[in-house]
């Protein structure tokens, strides 16, 4: 079973959209798939139906606390070959119980061991927030998605790289760099693009564009295939799914292959832009920023030579966010941005 997680430290990217709709196709190319939601937000939860998003019963939550198999929680959902697990808001103070065990970050791990023959692929929607249970989606997952639909969303993503480099230090991490809902806002897209390239962040060869449809389907079911399956939102989706697959290095299915459409060409940035801050990316690592010159920047595949990018201001990254009425729980101290070394 190949396990891709849908994730980053940030809200409204369109973490959910994405992680619903790799789910539903591969779920309609013949894939035996389950969906995870580890979101306490429970948004993928209360578009199939599976659970009010409130109660434990029925969770996520239940099969983590050791109180049923994960197997007793699947449910069938209205979609071929796709299964689901529903998540709860008690999710998040699940997160903050477990953080006593020295091995809470394999807890989900060792809960899919089970199960893990009877499907093709797992989907995991992650918490967008850094807490012990973003840390129990990254640390089986074999590819992620990071939807990046603002700088802020770049700028969060050095927080997300820290934990799964404490997790999995000395791994070839498979990662997808995503740009979402920017199609309608060149400008916006631009310096995303550019923020992306002035810290070596690769940018994904498929992009989701703006797409209306694609922004409703949370009111239809939650697969924008069964929809609209002729609309720009699914043609993204198809190839988001044929570059996920060659990265995984898995065949890709005519019902997949045939559904493709070509990319939207990539804007060259260019401007000004906000600095990621002091930390920079640097292979699987992150060093910290030269303060008398630029990094050296990783241009997109298709991206023709650039003028050198400007040199960036030094700012810190953003810090991670507790939930509300942490106070004083050890949960902080377990994910500061202190620098380290790789």
């Amino acid at each position: 079973m190949k396990i891709i997680t849908s994730i980053n430290a940030k809200g409204g990217c369109g973490k959910s959209t994405i992680a619903m709709s790799v789910a539903a196709g591969l779920a309609r190319a013949g894939f035996a798939t389950l969906l995870i939601d580890m979101d306490p937000q429970a948004q993928i939860t209360q578009w199939l139906g599976a659970g009010d998003g409130l109660s434990d019963s029925g969770t996520l939550v239940e099969a983590i606390t050791g109180l049923r198999p994960l197997a007793d929680l699947i449910q069938p959902t209205r979609f071929t070959n796709l299964w689901f697990v529903a998540s709860s808001e008690g999710l998040e103070e699940l997160g903050r119980q477990i953080t006593d065990r020295e091995d809470y970050a394999m807890m989900l791990t060792r809960v899919l061991a089970p199960i893990a023959s009877q499907y093709a692929f797992l989907v995991i929607d992650s918490p967008n927030q850094i807490s012990p249970v973003m840390a129990n989606a990254i640390y089986p997952t074999d590819v992620f998605i990071v939807p990046f639909e603002s700088t802020k969303a770049v700028r969060s993503y050095a927080n997300f790289l820290q934990l799964l480099l404490r997790l999995r230090p000395d791994e070839e991490h498979k990662i997808l760099h995503v740009l979402s809902n920017l199609t309608r806002q060149p400008g916006l897209r631009k310096r995303v693009i550019q923020v992306m390239e002035l810290h070596g962040i690769p940018g994904a060869r498929s992009e989701i564009r703006t797409c209306g449809w694609l922004a409703q389907v949370d009111e239809h079911g939650g697969s924008i295939f069964a929809w609209r399956p002729h609309s720009k939102g699914t043609a993204d989706m198809n190839a988001l799914l044929i570059e996920l697959l060659e990265t995984l290095g898995e065949a890709v299915p005519p019902a997949i292959r045939e559904g493709h459409a070509p990319p939207t060409p990539a804007v060259i940035a260019s401007g000004e832009v906000p600095a990621l801050g002091t930390y920079l990316l640097k292979g699987n690592g992150i060093v910290q920023a030269p303060t008398d010159s630029p990094p050296t920047s990783i241009p997109r595949a298709d991206s023709p030579p650039a003028d050198p990018p400007p040199t960036p201001r030094a700012l810190t990254p953003m810090a991670p966010q507790p939930a509300e009425g942490t106070g004083d729980d050890p949960v902080e101290a377990l994910f500061t941005n202190e620098p380290f070394t790789i």
